[in-house]
């Protein structure tokens, strides 16, 4: 848990930096800095097994995957947030930096990445077992691959245009 904390409170600055109509991470200095101290981010064991969030964000550098990430680390922050507002010598700092990631999410970008993440999850509940799904499934097949041919066409033109690097 405390390696969890500590690798979160670091992030909680560079996720809040990334993100538009959403808290200047220096306004948050003082309580990141009272929560860094609180849960002693600087024990020698913070490091084990390696960071949570920053490997996973450092993969995605297109800006629609990487929002998408983001707003599921967020929740995940605002999870945490809600344990560790059971800790009173913290709670008004958790409580400061929960607002503002709160302020984040609803920001009209995070709203569009809070569809597409609800629309993800709709797709990946989809019961293949049932017929009448099958069906309609194969009457789209054809568009779906209609669109994702013209996505391909776009990025390769778009590419085209660009000088090669040196």
């Amino acid at each position: 848990m405390i390696l969890l904390t500590c690798l979160i409170i670091g992030m909680v600055s560079h996720v809040l930096s990334d993100s538009t109509g959403c808290a200047a991470p220096h306004s948050l200095d003082k309580q990141l800095t009272r929560l860094s101290q609180h849960f002693n981010i600087n024990h020698p064991d913070v490091g084990n097994g390696g960071a949570i969030f920053t490997n996973i964000l450092k993969k995605y550098k297109q800006i629609p995957e990487k929002s998408i990430i983001l707003d599921a680390i967020l929740h995940l922050y605002l999870d945490l947030f809600k344990v560790l507002m059971q800790h009173n010598e913290v709670k008004d700092e958790v409580s400061i930096v929960a607002n503002s990631l709160n302020e984040c999410m609803t920001s009209a970008n995070y709203k569009t990445q809070k569809e597409l993440l609800s629309d993800l999850k709709k797709l990946y509940n989809i019961k293949w077992d049932d017929q009448m799904v099958q069906r309609k499934a194969i009457i789209e097949l054809h568009d779906v691959l209609d669109i994702m041919k013209d996505t391909g066409k776009r990025r390769r033109k778009r590419n085209m245009g660009r000088r090669p690097r040196i």
